[in-house]
C-alpha cells in the first residue's frame, strides 16, 4: 500500500475510534450526531460533516445503533440522529474484543 493510502486508512480508523470514544462520554452512551461532527471538525479531523462511511462501518460492526429506526448512516446528519453505543461497542472500548479497523 502506498503512503497516501496508508494515511487515509489511518485517518479512517482514527475517525471511527473518535466516534466510539465520544459515545462513551455521552449520557447513557448516546450523543446527537451533530455533537460528534462538531467535535470532529473542531479537532481538525474532518472538514465536512459527512461521516456516513465511518458510521456505516460502525453500524455494520454492531458497535453503534441509531435510536430512531428510520435513520441510517446516510441520512443521519439530515435527521439529526441520536447514536447509541451498543454492548459490542462497549466491549470494543473496554478491550474485550478487538477490531483492527477502529483505533480505540
Amino acid at each position: 500500500m502506498d503512503e497516501i493510502n496508508e494515511l487515509e486508512v489511518s485517518r479512517n480508523k482514527a475517525i471511527r475510534g473518535y466516534i466510539i470514544r465520544s459515545l462513551v462520554k455521552g449520557h447513557q452512551n448516546t450523543l446527537l450526531l451533530r455533537q460528534i461532527t462538531n467535535s470532529l471538525i473542531a479537532d481538525g479531523m474532518i472538514v465536512s460533516p459527512d461521516i456516513s462511511k465511518p458510521l456505516d462501518y460502525l453500524r455494520e460492526g454492531e458497535y453503534i445503533t441509531f435510536v430512531d429506526k428510520t435513520v441510517n448512516a446516510y441520512n443521519a446528519y439530515k435527521k439529526d440522529a441520536v447514536i447509541k453505543l451498543t454492548k459490542k461497542g462497549v466491549d470494543l472500548v473496554e478491550g474485550t474484543i478487538d477490531d483492527p479497523g477502529v483505533d480505540v
